[in-house]
C-alpha cells in the first residue's frame, strides 16, 4: 500500500511523507488491528464510536501507541463517548454537532480536532456541508471554544472507476486552497485534506490529499454490521 502511495506521489511530484494512510478497521476484530500495527500501521479509522472506544482500551492494555480517527456521521446522542483518545474527527457536518463536541472537549480539557465534511457532489443522500455554504459554516464555527478546525474531508459520488472521482477531488482541493487562504489566520492548523478510499486513493493523492482512508484493500471485504450509532 505504501508503495502505491509512493508511486502516486512520484507521478505528481509530491513527498510521500505528506500523506497519512488511515487503515479503516471498522467492524474488524482488534486482532486484525494488532496484526496491522505489527506491520507498522499507526493510524486507524472507525465509524462506530463505542466499538472504537473499546478498541482504544485494548490498544492501551497492549501498550500500542495507535492514532484513532473517527470517520463519518456522529449522532448528537453519541457525543458523550467522544474523548481525547481520538486523534482526528473526519465528519463535522453541523453547528449542533460542533457545539456538542466543543462542550465535551472543554469539559475534558482537550481540543476536539476536526475536519469539516463537504458534500462535494451535492447528493441528497449524503451528509456534509454544501460547497456553496462552506465559508459561512466555517465563519459560524470559527470561534467555538474547544474545537481545532484542521481541514476538510469528502466522499465523492460513487463512480465506475477511480478516474470518475478525479473532478470531485480537484474541486475539493480548490475549495480547500481557497478556505486556507481566507481562514488560516483563524484556523492555523487548517492543513489536512482527507479524501480517497480503496478504489481511488491514488487519484486522491495526485489531486492533493494529505490523508487517504483505505479499508478493503488492507483488510478485505467486511461483513455488514447493523449498529445504531
Amino acid at each position: 500500500m505504501q508503495n502505491r502511495i509512493i508511486t502516486a506521489c512520484e507521478r505528481c511530484g509530491r513527498n510521500p511523507d505528506e500523506i497519512t494512510l488511515v487503515a479503516v478497521s471498522k467492524t474488524f476484530p482488534f486482532a486484525r488491528i494488532e496484526d496491522a500495527a505489527g506491520a507498522g500501521q499507526v493510524h486507524f479509522g472507525e465509524n462506530y464510536i463505542q466499538d472504537c472506544v473499546n478498541k482504544m482500551a485494548q490498544a492501551r492494555d497492549r501498550n500500542l501507541p495507535l492514532q484513532w480517527h473517527f470517520i463519518g456521521h456522529l449522532q448528537s446522542n453519541k457525543v458523550k463517548f467522544y474523548n481525547n483518545g481520538f486523534h482526528l474527527f473526519h465528519g463535522l457536518d453541523s453547528v449542533k454537532l460542533a457545539r456538542g463536541l466543543a462542550r465535551k472537549a472543554v469539559a475534558g480539557k482537550f481540543k476536539a480536532r476536526v475536519l469539516v465534511q463537504v458534500n462535494i457532489g451535492d447528493e441528497a443522500t449524503k451528509a456534509g456541508i454544501p460547497a456553496a455554504s462552506l465559508f459561512d459554516f466555517l465563519r459560524e464555527i470559527g470561534y467555538i471554544e474547544g474545537l481545532s478546525i484542521e481541514g476538510l474531508m469528502a466522499i465523492p459520488p460513487a463512480g465506475a472507476s477511480a478516474e470518475a472521482s478525479r473532478p470531485y477531488f480537484r474541486s475539493l482541493f480548490k475549495l480547500f486552497a481557497e478556505a486556507q487562504a481566507e481562514f488560516i489566520p483563524v484556523f492555523p492548523d487548517f492543513k489536512q485534506l482527507s479524501m480517497g478510499m480503496s478504489k481511488d486513493f491514488e487519484v486522491a493523492v495526485e489531486e492533493g490529499a494529505t490523508i487517504v482512508r483505505v479499508g478493503s484493500l488492507l483488510f478485505g471485504e467486511r461483513e455488514k454490521k447493523v449498529v445504531v450509532n
